[in-house]
């Protein structure tokens, strides 16, 4: 690779493989792709996909944002001098469905995560493949622990089988990375080690890690630390393995479980608060109630996209005033609602300000916190389906949701300091169980296992747990439980100084890349490129996704993995690679 500029990209998932795809698009409509080799590292080798999005995962782990929304586009042909990269299908061309003609009653689809892998995957494959043949790519299936800075800033990879030197520049897509076990978790650990009666699994996912455990039989009682998505892609496999869900009625998605065997399972699931996931709308004419006009978006990005604004603020009310107008007024506009008339638009706007505030806040319009978790569980429903009057949480919580692409665009690298930016971030994560909310399906699902015992609520909101010979003993309102397993279903959170991987531990120890928040991810500017500690070099070390949580907010969906964050990494790429080859022709280099 004589006279070749090489460019690494670390973690070749979704991210990783559109910010691929971008530069080489960007390389070639600037005339500069040419001279440069691009080295991809995917350890799990799931190139295009990775582990998230992986084929061979079980059906029963859904994605959770409707197809309709899955705007991923189609990417064109390019011609290159010695081949043709061939174009690729949007993803809806890809699946053959045509969301403009379909009626606005059709329940909205969430398909498994393996489908969605399947596209990735290939889409990937159709524009590396002839890269590779021309000498362009190179594919490794490594696990990178280490990237260092050598002489006159050029980059050293060092993985589990290799070291790669003489890097011009890197780009790190590794997403979800493990972190240091909670205190609590690290009990559990050494407890199951010692004791061979129960089974302690500290993440959720593969699911087979623990579905296809010889010891989980229909009599076992299965903790799970966490009520949210996880949980339900959790229950949802335990239960397809002793059983069947039937559907009852196909608007509703209501349906019963029935058993292979005499006898299942118990799941207890539980977490710090008890409050449940709210389900998304059943469909676009649902959805559509809760949606913002133009003009108030509009307004809404002025609002909170101010500088002066962002400089001046303590903490995040002047997104919380921003964003209150429009959901008091579409709460007051809708058919039916909580308390409709009882309150002026006014009186409602104080509550979504007290209530964004303070989620414990209580308030007539608002669903009451004392009712059971079944029935706030059928009141989301039944709001989703159209068939109960909607609290203004729900609504706050859709409404949150239709505003999240502005708030993720105008508050990524704000003028607001450090503090409030953390504050925004714990904002937008405590409304995440309305906004982020599964399909109706879900929540019907657990309802139907609720409803024949497969899951007991009575341990959910936050009990207290003794370690004995037989388990884990569940304790809470004078009632125990004792569960011989125990999952993790809690994901671990972007907070840099706790994160486990060798690649970040050094890269901090380095120097390399600094936090941005002590209970955040890295200091990155607005193409990706690292904020380091070592000030007399420009690091040519860039961080996409999860990990520079606290510079950006909103990293997790596929969506934002095919966001505009790559696509400006990717000019900024472009521009180095364009200024090398200027000064290669000019014999500067």
């Amino acid at each position: 690779m004589a006279n070749k500029r090489k460019v690494g990209i670390i973690g070749i998932g979704p991210r990783g493989g559109w910010a691929m795809e971008n530069l080489v698009i960007e390389l070639n409509k600037r005339n500069s792709l040419m001279q440069i080799h691009l080295l991809l590292f995917e350890e799990t080798g799931k190139f295009g996909n990775g582990q998230v999005y992986d084929t061979n995962q079980i059906q029963s782990n859904w994605i959770n944002i409707s197809e309709r929304i899955l705007l991923l586009d189609e990417r064109k042909a390019i011609v290159l001098t010695d081949i043709i990269v061939p174009s690729f299908p949007s993803y809806h061309q890809w699946a053959a469905k045509d969301f403009e003609v379909l009626s606005k009653d059709q329940a909205d689809t969430y398909p498994p995560r393996a489908k969605i892998g399947n596209y990735l995957q290939q889409r990937f494959q159709s524009f590396v493949y002839p890269l590779i043949k021309i000498n362009m790519v190179s594919l490794f299936q490594e696990h990178v622990e280490e990237v260092t800075i050598v002489n006159q800033n050029k980059i050293s990879i060092k993985t589990d089988l290799n070291t790669y030197k003489e890097i011009d520049e890197v780009l790190l897509t590794i997403g979800h990375q493990t972190t240091k076990l909670s205190k609590q978790l690290v009990k559990w650990d050494n407890y199951s080690a010692h004791n061979e009666n129960i089974k302690l699994f500290k993440a959720p996912y593969p699911i087979t890690e623990f579905l296809n455990d010889d010891e989980l039989t229909h009599e076992s009682v299965v903790g799970i630390r966490g009520f949210g998505l996880a949980m339900i892609d959790v229950a949802r496999a335990i239960a397809n393995k002793f059983g069947n869900f039937i559907p009852q009625d196909e608007f509703t998605k209501v349906c019963t479980f029935e058993s292979n065997h005499s006898k299942t399972p118990l799941l207890v699931p539980f977490s710090l608060n008890g409050m449940p996931p709210a389900p998304k709308p059943l469909n676009p004419f649902i959805d559509e109630w809760f949606e913002p006009t133009d003009e108030q978006i509009s307004k809404f990005e002025y609002k909170i996209g101010n500088s002066s604004a962002q400089k001046k603020a303590a903490n995040p009310n002047f997104l919380i005033s921003a964003f209150t107008p429009i959901a008091a007024k579409i709460y007051a506009g809708l058919a039916k609602s909580y308390c409709k008339g009882e309150f002026s638009i006014h009186e409602i706007e104080k509550v979504i300000e007290e209530w964004l505030q303070n989620n414990d806040f209580e308030h007539p319009t608002i669903i009451p916190q004392i009712q059971s978790t079944k029935k706030t569980m059928q009141d989301f429903v039944n709001m989703a389906i159209g068939r109960k009057d909607i609290s203004l949480d729900y609504c706050i919580g859709q409404v949150w949701r239709y505003c999240q692409p502005s708030i993720y665009e105008k508050l990524s690298f704000n003028k607001c300091s450090e503090q409030v930016f953390a504050e925004i971030i714990e904002l937008d994560e405590s409304i995440k169980r309305y906004s982020y909310g599964p399909p109706v399906e879900s929540i019907q699902q657990l309802l139907a296992l609720v409803d024949t015992g497969i899951i007991d609520l009575g341990m959910l909101n936050n009990p207290e747990f003794e370690l004995t010979n037989e388990g884990w003993l569940f304790k809470l309102n004078g009632k125990t439980q004792i569960a011989d397993f125990m999952i993790n279903s809690v994901l671990d959170a972007p907070k840099i100084q706790d994160v486990n991987s060798s690649i970040v531990k050094k890269m901090l120890s380095n120097n390399l890349i600094e936090p941005i928040h002590d209970d955040l991810g890295v200091a990155t500017d607005e193409n990706g490129y690292v904020a380091s500690n070592i000030k007399s070099n420009d690091v040519p070390i860039a961080l996409l996704g999860r990990l520079a949580k606290g510079t950006i907010i909103g990293v997790d969906a596929i969506l934002e993995c095919f966001g505009e964050r790559p696509q400006k990494w990717a000019v900024e790429a472009t521009n180095r690679h364009s200024y090398w080859l200027k000064q290669t022709k000019n014999g500067t280099i």
